[in-house]
């Protein structure tokens, strides 16, 4: 079984591709109703396995696509988190991907794992980043990394049109530096 079978048969049942999936997600969810959650699991735990003996990035990114599939429940996020021995390679390859379902997971892990350059991934995804919910994510990650940064860049999006993005500025700006 391996991780890129187990992918294609997903995007198959989906009727997408990694290229379409961000365009055609629409609010997600529906994911979690694919029936082969089990076995790509399964493919993931073992694609962790060799990442752990030898960085691959063909591997990695496919392991990019699961984690962005599964943003919904978070499993392979959990798995990335406690079997993958060395994480700096694969967050970097998932904070510059072109998967925001990815991103959002990165900075999120990114607020409680120490690697390095970790403050330097969040400030690239809260600078250039296009989806406000992973700015938004990035942002509260920050604020337990370096809270006088993030309070110092939450700033700008307290009055944001976004709602969501006003409240998490507006959340952090309140704490005391």
């Amino acid at each position: 079984m391996s991780l890129k079978t187990e992918l294609a048969k997903f995007w198959e049942w989906a009727n997408m591709t990694p290229d379409t999936y961000n365009d055609e997600r629409g609010l997600g969810e529906w994911e979690a109703g694919y029936p082969g959650w089990d076995a790509l699991y399964k493919a993931a735990d073992e694609a962790l396995v060799q990442l752990n003996r030898e960085f691959n990035h063909d591997l990695a990114q496919l392991l990019v696509y699961a984690l962005a599939i599964d943003n919904e429940a978070g499993i392979v996020l959990k798995r990335v988190e406690e079997k993958l021995e060395n994480k700096l390679r694969f967050v970097r390859k998932a904070v510059f991907s072109d998967q925001p379902q990815a991103r959002w997971q990165m900075a999120e892990l990114l607020g409680y794992i120490d690697v390095e350059g970790c403050e330097k991934m969040l400030l690239h995804l809260i600078n250039s980043e296009p989806d406000k919910y992973v700015v938004r994510r990035a942002l509260l990650s920050l604020s337990k990394v370096n809270n006088a940064k993030a309070v110092e860049l939450a700033q700008k999006y307290v009055r944001d049109t976004d709602p969501f993005m006003k409240l998490v500025a507006k959340e952090i700006t309140k704490k005391k530096v």
